[in-house]
């Protein structure tokens, strides 16, 4: 029977998923077969020592973070009254009523201190938000926070298929604008064509490694 908790499996499935492998081809690169790499991902088994650090060579990821015991959640148990969970995901939608939801299961969780702001965190893909957010990144996101201009923000454009986490922009007479940090990409102007939206606002960062 499949684990419920199954952070082992999901983090393997979302590197392995990032990289475009299929199970097969991950577990002929690892030296396992592709219905083992399901049973990992899957929660039935869990991955020996060795493919352990096998996948940590191959995604370039700490052994740590494979097993779900970084900062956060190796200290779990002790600050279990001072911190909060939340959940991360690979992308987010526009909801029915209006209000951006998580689509897909969480790719992950974290702890936040108790208190601070933020319903659920985005990992990061790309380079566009460097130096100051890298991929791989969780941004929280608050989706109760007011928007004004010059604040990170994760943004839905083509009627919910592409999340974006960028600057926003808006003037008095101008059209609004996603910006980027990193200065080879273009600002995207907001028109209505885009069917944009702005899911709530980076409130904070979590770095997993490096």
């Amino acid at each position: 029977m499949a684990k419920e908790n199954n952070i082992i499996g999901k983090r393997i499935e979302m590197l392995r998923k990032r990289k475009k492998l299929s199970r097969e081809k991950l577990g002929a690169i690892i030296g396992i077969a592709g219905n083992s790499v399901y049973r990992i991902e899957a929660g039935f088994n869990l991955p020996s020592s060795e493919v352990v650090i096998q996948l940590s060579k191959f995604f370039d990821v700490p052994a740590d973070y494979i097993l779900g015991i970084d900062k956060y959640s190796e200290k779990e148990s002790e600050n279990n009254f001072n911190m909060k969970k939340i959940p991360v995901y690979e992308k987010v939608a526009a909801g029915l009523s209006g209000v951006a939801e998580p689509i897909d299961y969480p790719i992950d969780e974290i702890y936040i201190p108790l208190g601070s702001r933020g319903e659920f965190a985005v990992e990061v893909v790309g380079d566009s938000m460097e130096p100051e957010i890298k991929e791989g990144d969780y941004v929280i996101v608050d989706t109760n926070a007011y928007i004004e201009s010059g604040n990170r923000v994760v943004a839905l454009i083509n009627d919910g298929a592409d999340a974006l986490v960028k600057v926003y922009r808006k003037t008095m007479d101008g059209p609004a604008m996603l910006y980027s940090l990193n200065q080879k990409y273009d600002p995207i102007i907001l028109t209505d064509d885009l069917k944009w939206e702005i899911v709530g606002k980076v409130v904070s960062l979590y770095r997993r490694y490096g």
